[in-house]
């Protein structure tokens, strides 16, 4: 932190951040060489499926028509009055609403180092690709719900006032709401699980790394030989993705 704000030429926060943790920072002499930053993209990010929930219909008072899934504890309430037939859900007590949903992919491979000139640079976690695909999921979830429940109550009522006039029109409107009725599961599926990274001073000249990474358990491991050729007062960046995931079944 201190070392961010001294390059940023933050100085009142580099000092209030002394102050506050009994530090002095002093920039180190400038390396007779370069820095290298490598980045390791490990695994594969989740890849998006589809789930379903059922709701039950609760009429109320007043045109009020609400949305339950007592086990998940959800409730959406829907104003349906003066609105006519174009919200008339007639006997219907049941309403399956299709959501994406996350399948986690398992990196093959947790701990990772780098070797180099006989010394051993563990890796570090920089970004959890994984963790976030599912919180922003998470986050948006009763947001989308709630409009796809609306939209789906509009196509139960298209359907509903279309059966009242013709009983065929009506069940091949309900055969196309039901296949239409699909959650978007696109998604990015070349990202990797996460990213870890190691920052590494080097002398000036080309140089030979030692990538090595293996299972939590140790039983499974990967090794592979890069090279990377470093300039005088130069950061360069080298990455490397390894592909290996453990099966949805394992």
């Amino acid at each position: 932190l201190l070392r961010s704000a001294y390059l940023n030429g933050f100085e009142e926060e580099l000092a209030r951040y002394e102050r506050e943790f009994g530090m002095s920072y002093r920039p180190p002499e400038e390396p007779p060489g370069g820095e290298l930053i490598f980045f390791l993209n490990n695994g594969l990010g989740p890849v998006k499926s589809e789930w379903s929930i059922n709701f039950f219909i609760v009429r109320g008072k007043g045109g009020m028509v609400s949305f339950v899934n007592d086990e998940m504890g959800l409730s959406f309430p829907f104003s349906a009055e003066g609105s006519g037939d174009a919200v008339n859900l007639g006997d219907l007590k049941l309403v399956r609403v299709a959501f994406p949903k996350y399948l986690e992919r398992k990196p093959s491979f947790r701990r990772s180092e780098l070797l180099v000139a006989g010394k051993r640079y563990p890796l570090e976690i920089s970004q959890d690709i994984n963790r976030i695909a599912f919180a922003t999921l998470e986050d948006r979830m009763i947001r989308e719900l709630a409009v796809s429940l609306l939209r789906l109550a509009a196509k139960q009522a298209a359907e509903y006032a279309v059966r009242k006039k013709s009983e065929g029109l009506g069940a091949l409107l309900s055969g196309v709401n039901a296949i239409t009725e699909k959650t978007d599961t696109r998604n990015w599926q070349t990202l990797p699980y996460n990213i870890h990274y190691a920052r590494i001073p080097l002398p000036e000249g080309t140089h030979e790394l030692e990538l090595q990474s293996q299972s939590l358990q140790g039983t499974r491991r990967f090794s592979t030989t890069l090279q990377v050729v470093i300039d005088r007062g130069r950061t360069t960046f080298q990455h490397f993705h390894v592909l290996d995931t453990i099966p949805f079944d394992q």
